[in-house]
């Protein structure tokens, strides 16, 4: 449980400060979140590294969260260590990664919480650029349901969040993704790819819409006819 401990040491002193009001850190729809035990893979907009600490010290406690990350942070012995205590499990980017896509399959069979960010990389624009399939093809082969969420204000950076400049993160509706199949074509993911990051684009602010800014226009546009 050492792992479990050093994330308590990073998640209580950030939401020491967060419960102090001292930071203006908003959590919308925290509700939206299912309970502990049911397998779930949150998947989040990227603006700036420290979007990894306001997501990780949203979740409750309860749902100490597993991380897809970048395998190049695990060259030093040191670091991958403690990665690895903190739930964090390496993919090589830009390549089919078959053993991470197990490894999160495996964790989410036994009810666990995934944090993914399908761009798979920092937004430049920090607005919404291209996502990625991963986080869809593992809840579809574990039964995980999906749970959109945004965060924005991040792009400013920690220090200035702690000078009380405004960060939200908002979670959407859990959802369960559907193939027609147990075959996906490459169409079918890159559909169900894109109806993802419309679901969290709809989460956002129209100024982070970025390339998926006529999507979400288009799946916003029944919700006015019908307010």
């Amino acid at each position: 449980m050492l792992g479990k401990f050093m994330f308590i040491c990073l998640w209580g002193p950030l939401n020491l400060f967060r419960l102090s009001r001292w930071w203006r850190w908003h959590i919308v729809d925290l509700e939206h979140l299912p309970p502990p035990g049911v397998p779930t893979v949150v998947v989040v907009n990227h603006i700036h590294w420290t979007d990894v600490h306001v997501v990780g010290a949203s979740l409750p406690l309860a749902r100490w969260p597993w991380w897809i990350a970048k395998s190049e942070l695990f060259k030093s012995r040191l670091l991958a260590w403690a990665l690895r205590q903190l739930h964090v499990i390496p993919v090589r980017r830009g390549k089919s990664d078959v053993a991470a896509l197990q490894a999160a399959e495996q964790v989410l069979r036994s009810g666990e919480l995934v944090v993914v960010f399908p761009e798979g990389h920092r937004s430049e624009t920090r607005s919404l650029i291209q996502g990625r399939g991963g986080a869809v093809r593992i809840a579809l082969r574990s039964g995980a349901v999906i749970v959109p969420a945004a965060v924005w204000g991040t792009e400013r950076g920690f220090l200035r969040a702690m000078l009380r400049s405004p960060v939200t993160l908002r979670f959407g509706e859990p959802y369960l993704p559907v193939a027609s199949g147990e075959t996906i074509t490459a169409e079918e993911m890159a559909a169900l790819t894109e109806a993802m990051m419309v679901r969290i684009g709809m989460l956002l602010p129209e100024q982070y819409h970025g390339m998926y800014r006529e999507q979400i226009a288009a799946a916003r546009a029944p919700q006015v006819a019908d307010g």
